[in-house]
């Protein structure tokens, strides 16, 4: 997901600022608002400041949305230069079964499905930490770690309770990380920052455009960059 990120001398903040373009046939006010609650609600949990020019500032995310029809948000996307917007289909399925972003870390689109339960499953800010550059992480076993970071995948291996079955072998059916119990880590946002260079004016950019439209399926509908 593109983003920008602005620098506030004056408040000590650097805001991070993204807008979804909500299209497709699940694509309802009800959905959009759990989806965009969920986000804003974990990526602002770990309360992060990052060091910049020798002083500490408070790192908010400012995420909002807008639902459109597919045939607008083709418009919007082919004339899109603003590295805030986030085209992101809804449908009920896909070709490949799970929800995700585009192509490569930090692509500003992306195919989401209500079976991953957005806006109360944590796959909403799972994939918006794809969209922000950031990976799965190396290590796969967080025994003893508490949970996870939200970048955390499925398989990755938990302390008992954060299992889909607490009584589960780890690493056995059932004896893996239920997503629920996913966290956004200080560490992760700060990840977000590494490479980034903010100029004279005070903004950065997050991620890159390629500014595609989905078909319901999953396939691409349209290359409109």
């Amino acid at each position: 997901m593109a983003a920008l990120a602005i620098q506030n001398q004056q408040d000590k903040t650097i805001t991070i600022a993204a807008k979804f373009i909500f299209y497709g046939n699940e694509a309802t006010e009800e959905l959009a608002q759990k989806i965009v609650q969920e986000i804003r609600t974990m990526y602002h949990e770990p309360n992060v400041s990052i060091g910049f020019e020798r002083e500490n500032h408070k790192v908010i995310f400012t995420i909002d949305y807008e639902i459109v029809s597919v045939e607008k948000a083709f418009y919007l996307a082919y004339h899109n230069t603003d590295f805030r917007y986030n085209f992101i289909r809804l449908e009920a399925a896909n070709y490949v079964t799970r929800s995700f972003m585009g192509f490569g870390l930090g692509d500003n689109v992306g195919h989401w499905i209500t079976s991953d339960q957005l806006g109360e499953s944590t796959t909403a800010p799972h994939e918006f930490g794809h969209a922000l550059g950031l990976d799965h992480p190396t290590q796969i076993d967080y025994r003893g770690l508490g949970n996870p970071g939200i970048m955390a995948p499925r398989g990755t291996i938990v302390d008992a309770p954060l299992q889909w079955n607490p009584l589960a072998a780890a690493g056995g059916y059932g004896g893996t990380l239920r997503p629920i119990h996913r966290r956004v880590q200080a560490y992760e946002i700060e990840a977000i920052f590494e490479g980034i260079e903010f100029g004279e004016d005070g903004y950065a950019v997050i991620g890159k455009l390629s500014n595609l439209i989905f078909a319901e399926n999953g396939e691409v509908l349209g290359f409109v960059a």
